[in-house]
Order: structure tokens, then C-alpha cells, then sequence
């Protein structure tokens, strides 16, 4: 299910449940109605915990029209903070995509790159995960491909390239923030250059100048052998003048 959707069920639930509660809160003490909307503003049970042992001291339960209310109160608790928790990734996902929309050409290419890269790599690796099948046993599969190469064969072409182009943002990503933390505001970034380690990856160097100073970027390719993805590494280090 999307975000949005979470969003708008969660929005509905709560419409919902305020309904039930405003219902419920007729029918209860105006104490305890009172105790009920302060557990609303504030999260905190601890009054509620003493009204319940105060009232039922025998058996320290609600029940009637106390026990719905506090429900309804509970869920609609539970329910706006998760709407909460909703609209914070909304907005860092739409901060995300508006920091990759405005990337400069140069880092739209770098990660363009590594996602076709790491795209044919791990094309690659899980053929050969499917050929080591037939002849290893699950102990050898282990040792030479880790502990997850079996859910990995059965991976789509679409699902691995989904997976890569959320790497591939994340790096460019953080590699966007690190800089800004030196630089400030980003004002030129013409001195970044792509260029080819040993292994012939395409990685990004050169220099960024921010409103509030410069950074120098340089890029790291590292990887192992089967298991490990080829990676790249980028530095990010401030300019002193």
C-alpha cells in the first residue's frame, strides 16, 4: 500500500473513531471524561491507572461506558500518531524527491552508473547462484554467497533494479547532505568530473562551492569477490583556504 493511501485510510480511521468517542464521552462521569481527554493531549495512562484502582479496587478493570470510552480513547490515541509518524515520511520523501529533481547533470549521470552497474551485477551474481545449486551443497551455498542467496534467486530483473535505484539515491543523497553540512547552500557545482577507477567504475571527484565554503568529493570503489557488490565509497572534505 502507498504512503498516501496509509495516509487516507488512517485519516478516515480517525474521523471515525472521533465519532465513537464523542458518543461514548456522553455516557461516562465528567471526571473521568475529563482524565480521558487529558490521556489524549498527553499519552499518559497514570491517571487513568488510579481512577481504575480507586473505583474498581477489587478487580482494578474499566467496564460499562468507562471501558468503551478509554478504548475508543486508546485507538484514537494510537491511531494519531501513527498519522503522524505517516506525514513525517511523507515529507521526507517529498524533500527527497525535490533534492533529486534539482541534482546537477553530472551526479543524475554518476548515479545513473552505478544503477546499471550494480544492475548487471547482480544479474550476473544470481545466474551464478542458480548454476552453484547444482553441484554445492546448502553449506557450501552459504560459506560462497551468504545466508540470504536463496531468497535472492528468486528475485525479478524489476524488483533488483528497484532495489538498486534506492541505493543509488540514497548514496547521491548523502552524499548531497555531507556536502551542504561544509559547503551551506550549494552554489556551483561545474568543478564535479566523472571519472574510472582501476575497475573501470564510474565514480565522481572534484569540487563543490557552497555560500559558506568549499568541499572536495572523491570517490572510492571497493567490493569482494561473489559476495559482495562492487561499492563506491565517497569522500567528502572540507576545503580550507
Amino acid at each position: 500500500m502507498e504512503l498516501q493511501e496509509r495516509i487516507t485510510n488512517k485519516e478516515n480511521q480517525i474521523k471515525k473513531l472521533v465519532l465513537k468517542y464523542d458518543k461514548y464521552s456522553k455516557l461516562v462521569s465528567e471526571e473521568f471524561l475529563t482524565l480521558c481527554n487529558q490521556f489524549l493531549r498527553t499519552g499518559d495512562r497514570t491517571q487513568i491507572r488510579e481512577y481504575t484502582a480507586r473505583v474498581n479496587p477489587r478487580f482494578k478493570w474499566l467496564d460499562g461506558p468507562d471501558e468503551d470510552l478509554y478504548r475508543t480513547a486508546s485507538d484514537l490515541y494510537d491511531a494519531r500518531n501513527t498519522l503522524d509518524r505517516y506525514l513525517k515520511q511523507l515529507k521526507a520523501e517529498e524533500d527527497k524527491q525535490a533534492t533529486l529533481s534539482e541534482l546537477p547533470e553530472v551526479i543524475i549521470e554518476f548515479k545513473e552508473n552505478l544503477i546499471t552497474r550494480w544492475d548487471r551485477y547482480d544479474l550476473w551474481k544470481q545466474n551464478e547462484i542458480k548454476k552453484d545449486r547444482a553441484i554445492l551443497t546448502p553449506k557450501e551455498m552459504r560459506e560462497k554467497w551468504g545466508h540470504h542467496y536463496f531468497d535472492f534467486i528468486y528475485y525479478t530483473s524489476e524488483e533488483i533494479h528497484k532495489s538498486n535505484v534506492k541505493d543509488a539515491e540514497e548514496l547521491v543523497l548523502n552524499l548531497i547532505n555531507r556536502t551542504i553540512e561544509i559547503t551551506g547552500q550549494i552554489t556551483d557545482c561545474s568543478y564535479l568530473y566523472l571519472d574510472q577507477d582501476n575497475s573501470g567504475y564510474t565514480i565522481i571527484n572534484g569540487l563543490v562551492i557552497g555560500k559558506n565554503g568549499k568541499a572536495r568529493v572523491e570517490s572510492i570503489g571497493a567490493g569482494g569477490y561473489n559476495i559482495q557488490r562492487y561499492h563506491i565509497r565517497v569522500l567528502v572534505k572540507e576545503v580550507r583556504e
